[in-house]
Order: structure tokens, then sequence, then C-alpha cells
């Protein structure tokens, strides 16, 4: 009903307008004059809000109904005015078609300059996601740079110390209380071994061995990797699967790893229960695979830090997971987002299809 208002509204102004000739006498000639000049607003506003053919409904349907008026009331005793009324109403038509043809360029000058808008947006939406892809890129380079030195650094004095404690080992006795020291010294060393092997990970990440794959079956292979741990936790995994989803150009090893980075990010999150949700599709030029969870989502505060090295809320992580993560999906010509969709965390990975 509110859709129809406006053409209602105009069209009882006309009628109201038509009943105050019939109802005011024919000797007020002045109050007439001002009645046909008040026409023209109806018409005018119906032009305005429904162009051509709003302004040629206004302006033919205000002839309907004044046309009786002169004919019964002006036609026989007063015929030179009912001659320039019957002229007043053909200028009703033309001021009804002039102006609802401007109507019409006022809309598609509106529409057009909501659709640069809206194009002037997106394209400043891209050109940020960009910048902060390439400030990402910066980031990462500039780190892989810096830790490909460091590793070199330390490995080789951690092999000298490891060597070390297993020598001091061997001289213990098997029942000496010393020997607890060692083995805490050989997992100490062994951990930051580790450590360092992230670090040389992150800073020359392994080449790509690239060929057509198919995502649906990484997916459920990765689904199932992470099937016992998520049983374990009372965690439900759905997999939502596009079915002919195309085969994409890459490297599946290093995917299953960011899909299963992701996966076990989201079974951390839901220590007492929950739900991952898997679905693959189609976007654009893209193969889409979101990995949601139903955990407490991320503080939207920290997202733009997410894929920085070493960033973590986990008091014994490293940080260095998702940027991993991103930099093998950089490395694909792809790009992993992450997002809060109703308070849920999803991770939205987006590859580009085999062209």
């Amino acid at each position: 009903m509110k859709r129809f208002l406006p053409q209602v509204t105009i069209g009882l102004i006309i009628v109201l307008i038509t009943v105050l000739h019939f109802l005011t006498p024919l000797d007020q000639v002045v109050w007439h004059e001002i009645y046909q000049r008040l026409y023209y607003i109806p018409i005018i506003a119906a032009a305005l809000l429904y162009g051509l053919r709003g302004g040629l409904a206004a302006s033919i349907f205000t002839t309907l109904v004044y046309s009786p008026h002169i004919f019964l009331h002006w036609q026989h005793g007063h015929f030179d005015y009912s001659i320039n009324q019957y002229a007043e109403i053909v200028i009703f038509n033309l001021v009804g078609g002039v102006m609802g043809a401007l109507g019409d360029r006022l809309k598609q000058a509106r529409e057009k300059a909501e659709k640069n808008a809206a194009e002037r947006q997106k394209a400043y939406d891209e050109l940020q996601k960009t910048f902060e892809q390439l400030l990402q890129a910066e980031k990462l380079s500039s780190l892989g740079e810096l830790s490909a030195g460091i590793v070199h650094e330390v490995r080789n004095p951690l092999a000298a110390i490891k060597g070390a404690v297993e020598i001091l080992e061997d001289e213990l006795a098997a029942d000496s209380p010393r020997r607890e020291f060692a083995d805490l010294a050989k997992k100490e060393v062994e951990r930051l071994d580790k450590l360092v092997g992230e670090f040389l990970r992150f800073a020359r990440p392994a080449t790509l061995s690239v060929q057509l794959n198919d995502l649906n079956k990484i997916v459920k292979s990765v689904a199932a990797l992470v099937e016992n741990q998520a049983n374990s936790q009372s965690v439900k995994i759905e997999k939502d699967l596009q079915k002919n989803l195309p085969e994409v150009l890459i490297d599946s090893e290093q995917i299953k790893q960011v899909l299963l980075n992701l996966a076990i990010n989201s079974l951390q999150a839901m220590p007492d229960g929950g739900q991952i949700a898997f679905r693959t599709s189609e976007n654009g030029k893209f193969c889409l695979v979101e990995v949601k969870d139903s955990g407490d989502g991320i503080d939207q505060k920290i997202i733009p830090k997410i894929f920085d090295p070493f960033f973590t809320t986990k008091e014994k992580g490293v940080g260095l997971g998702l940027s991993i993560a991103h930099k093998i999906v950089n490395q694909h010509e792809g790009t992993l987002s992450v997002a809060n969709d109703s308070g849920k965390t999803v991770f939205s990975l987006h590859l580009p299809k085999n062209s």
C-alpha cells in the first residue's frame, strides 16, 4: 500500500482541485484561474517522481476530470473563456510531457551518479585491500630475510650444545640425579631447534610443486586428519562441498598444511566442544574454501594483526602458523582472510581457477 501512496495522493489532489471548480460560482473567475494553475503542482510532481509516463498520466487524468467542468459550465455562456481553458488543457499535457522527459533524465543522471559512487567505493576497497596485502607481504619478506640469517647463526651453536650435553650425560652414572638436568637441557635444545626450524620454514618456504587438484578431496583429507582430535573434544565436523568444483593448479601438500593449520586453530578455540564447518564454492575467478568454527570469535581489534609474524594470543604460541599459511597462499596467487560472521570466526581461502 505504501508503494502506491504517492500516486493516490497525486490523483486525490487533482480530484480535489476539480471539486473546487465545480463548487465555486462561475462569477468568481479569479478563483477558477487560481485552481487552473494549481493543477500544475500534481502534474509536475508526478513527472519528477515517475518520469514521462508519470507526467503524461497525471496530465491526461487532469484532462479527463477537468473537461466536463468546461463543457457543462463554460461552453455555452462563456465561450471565449472556455476556449482559453481548452488551451490550458493542451498546456497541461505539454508540461506533463516536457517535465516527464526531464524527470527521466534526472533519474538516469541520479542512477549513473549512484553507480559511479558504488564503483568508486568498490575500487577504493580493492585498493585498500591490495595495499594491506602488499604491506603484509613486505612484512613477511623482511622478516623472512632476517630469520634466514638468524637461523644459520643459531643452529650450529645449538648442535654443539646438544652434543656437549650428551657427552656430559655419558659421564654421569645411570642413577645420578644430575641426569634429570641433562634431560631437561636436551629437551630445551630440541625445543629451540624446532623453533629455529619454524623460522627457516617461514623464511624459505618449499618450492611449489603444482598440479591440478580437487579441493574437495583436500578438504576431506584434512577433515579426516583432525577427526580424532575433534571427537575427543566433542567437536562436530561438517562438510558443505560444491559438486563439480573446478580443479585448481596448486601444491596439494602445502594447501593441505594451510587448511590443517586453520582447522587446528579452530579446535584450540573450542576446548569444550562445538562445530567446525568446511565449505567449498566458486566465487568469480576463484575457488573458495571456508573454515568456520563456533568458538567465541576473534576480537575485531586484532583482526588486522592476525597474520603478522609472531602475533599470537596463546600463552605458548610462537605466532608463525598463520603467517606461514598466509605466505603459502600468496605463493599460489590467492588470498587468505579472516572475519567474524555472527560472532563466529570464518577463514576464507581464495585460490584462482585454472585458466
